[in-house]
């Protein structure tokens, strides 16, 4: 997935969308995010997929002790190197396995990049491994009835009205999911139980769990259409953890 961001067409495709006010992004998720977020102050935190730098921008206000984020795309951590907002913070260029210089955080928080990575048990053990004793881990994904199907179309509609397909849910593998200009992109589909159990047994306590698409900001902001749209399926999921003592 690293490949497609460091593509100068698809990048400014992505990142014409990502910077649009009314994204599902900032309207579905981000609200969230902050809503679940501890307090940041003297914290040590990790970012993984940073991206533009969203999240690190909005965390910087709570005056933690340092920050750091972590991409795999060499594009995003140039954007953020050159964003003298982001002067203080640390840019790592590396993928969260494979990275090899991390020290160990209060706070880990990722904005959808963990339905990208095949070994979830693997990534949990690796974010468990990061955290502090009493750290906190907060991630979204995409939902897992998101990412089951393998057809093309994951909306259909019919006489009956507007339905999600879920087929082929309880085959982890590998989905192509058709994105614009018929560009394809690569995600891996994870159960439920796979994500939660995988979190539980590398020693990481769920504090919430809450499927998105509901929210007051979705109420306030969209259009009927798009309301109607999300409550078809949740988009995304996210899962707030506390390191075991």
């Amino acid at each position: 997935m690293e490949k497609q961001y460091d593509e100068d067409n698809f990048f400014n495709m992505y990142k014409e969308i990502r910077h649009m006010p009314m994204s599902y992004n900032e309207i579905v998720e981000f609200p969230e995010i902050k809503k679940h977020m501890p307090n940041l102050k003297n914290m040590d935190v990790l970012d993984i997929g940073c991206g533009f730098g969203h999240l690190l921008k909005y965390m910087l206000q709570f005056k933690p002790a340092s920050m750091t984020g972590l991409d795999s795309s060499a594009n995003m951590i140039t954007h953020c190197r050159e964003d003298d907002e982001l002067k203080d913070v640390t840019l790592i260029h590396d993928g969260i396995l494979s990275a090899s210089d991390l020290s160990k955080y209060d706070f880990i928080v990722s904005s959808l990049v963990f339905h990208y990575i095949e070994d979830f048990d693997a990534l949990a053990k690796k974010l468990s491994g990061l955290l502090n004793r009493e750290g906190r881990l907060l991630f979204t994904a995409e939902h897992p009835i998101q990412t089951a199907t393998v057809e093309k179309n994951l909306v259909l509609e019919d006489e009956q009205g507007m339905y999600a397909r879920v087929d082929h849910y309880f085959d982890e593998s590998v989905r192509d999911s058709p994105w614009r200009d018929n560009i394809v992109i690569k995600k891996y589909h994870h159960k439920m139980d796979t994500i939660l159990n995988s979190l539980i047994q590398n020693g990481l306590t769920i504090e919430a769990v809450k499927e998105l698409g509901d929210s007051a900001e979705v109420f306030e902001h969209y259009p009927d259409e798009r309301i109607h749209k999300l409550q078809t399926f949740p988009p995304f999921l996210l899962v707030k953890c506390r390191k075991e003592k």
